[in-house]
């Protein structure tokens, strides 16, 4: 009998342990935020929870935070909207499902809801070229005028937040800031950056965001070709000029830069006869000065590019457009004879003053001698007569 009774026990104990885990596994709710876990000041957030029983009734409960009595008093169906938030919503939430036939189960994993716009916008500086080869890396500095002892830099894609990295501000005379060194690069790694300001006092409690700054990986693919496809050799008032942008690979879109900084949003690629795809670019008379070129991408991956075309170097007012970088050295020589030119012209214009100011005085003083000499002689004259 008491062979049969511990069998009992130990049998039991088995199966509540078979339970336990199976409610801790399988049956763990998932709870997420739409449209994003940082939401802006008196903005709205929908949570839902989803777990694999299929359930549409859920129960949620905050661990830090401001406490929300009525929180725990209610049941949701699958989704509930909060809003408009303050930063009472701020902290973080879990959630489960109640008791069906004696099963409860597990609770999610937590999720915090950040609450933006409780104070003024940092900015966010890139002190390089957004478009980073493949490998390379780039720095982004935030900084404001207030005293954040935390920063979060946050890269997103399509919208949605991808990463975030938290690092603790250095503080000076005009406020705060930080510096991020983001990687070798790779496409994981691109997207569109911002950062915010936070307190550790106050975790949950975010700036407003920064303005985004787009990175670009390139060298991706093969290089296009950029050339003029049309325009005048010296463009006027009102004229135009044509780029062509084109590659072997099929590209959707193409994109152009000056001077490393992205010109626009890009062009749509069309196939030509030859099979290759193509992009026109119509620059407008206003052209700034630089070194042009373009890339190919796919716009199912727009911040990935391929390796940039080869320069092609434009003057400000179109006079070579189809000239490639200017050698430093012929640079040099033109202003060297611009400058020996100018000098010559100043050496001139000395050279008539001189003679302008100085042979009037001459002939002045000469005609003044002779008239003392003329004068002279008709006095000696009117002496001689007198004498006889």
């Amino acid at each position: 009998m008491l062979l049969w009774f511990l069998s009992l026990m130990c049998s039991g104990f088995f199966l509540v342990q078979r339970m336990s885990a199976h409610v801790g596994s399988h049956d763990k709710p998932f709870l997420y935020a739409w449209p994003s876990y940082v939401v802006p000041l008196g903005q709205n957030v929908t949570l839902t929870c989803d777990s694999h029983r299929g359930s549409n009734i859920f129960k949620l409960y905050k661990e830090e935070g401001s406490p929300i009595p009525q929180l725990h008093e209610t049941t949701f169906q699958k989704s509930q909207v909060f809003g408009p938030v303050t930063t009472e919503h701020a902290g973080t939430y879990r959630c489960f499902h109640p008791q069906y036939a004696n099963v409860l189960s597990a609770h999610s994993e937590p999720l915090k809801i950040i609450i933006s716009g409780i104070y003024l916008k940092p900015f966010l500086l890139i002190l390089q070229s957004p478009l980073v080869n493949s490998g390379g890396n780039v720095t982004l500095e935030c900084h404001s005028e207030n005293m954040f002892d935390t920063y979060i830099l946050i890269s997103h894609r399509m919208g949605i937040i991808k990463n975030s990295v938290q690092v603790s501000a250095e503080h000076h005379e005009s406020g705060s800031h930080v510096t991020y060194s983001i990687g070798p690069m790779t496409p994981d790694l691109v997207g569109t950056y911002t950062c915010y300001g936070a307190n550790s006092y106050y975790p949950y409690e975010w700036s407003d965001p920064s303005d985004p700054i787009d990175i670009k990986i390139t060298g991706v693919y093969k290089k296009p070709s950029l050339s003029v496809l049309m325009g005048p050799v010296l463009m006027m008032s009102g004229e135009t000029m044509t780029l062509s942008c084109i590659s072997d690979h099929q590209f959707d879109m193409f994109h152009m830069s000056r001077e490393g900084v992205p010109q626009g949003q890009g062009m749509p690629g069309v196939q030509i006869h030859s099979g290759k795809f193509e992009a026109k670019f119509l620059l407008s008379s206003m052209i700034q000065k630089g070194n042009y070129r373009c890339y190919g991408s796919f716009r199912n991956s727009s911040h990935v590019w391929s390796s940039p075309s080869d320069p092609l170097y434009l003057p400000a007012k179109g006079n070579c457009p189809a000239c490639t970088e200017e050698d430093p050295k012929i640079h040099n020589c033109k202003n060297l004879r611009i400058l020996t030119g100018l000098l010559m012209t100043m050496v001139l214009v000395i050279i008539i003053i001189f003679y302008s100011c100085y042979f009037p005085k001459q002939n002045k003083s000469q005609k003044q001698a002779a008239a003392s000499m003329e004068q002279e002689s008709e006095v000696k004259k009117h002496n001689k007569q007198t004498a006889f």
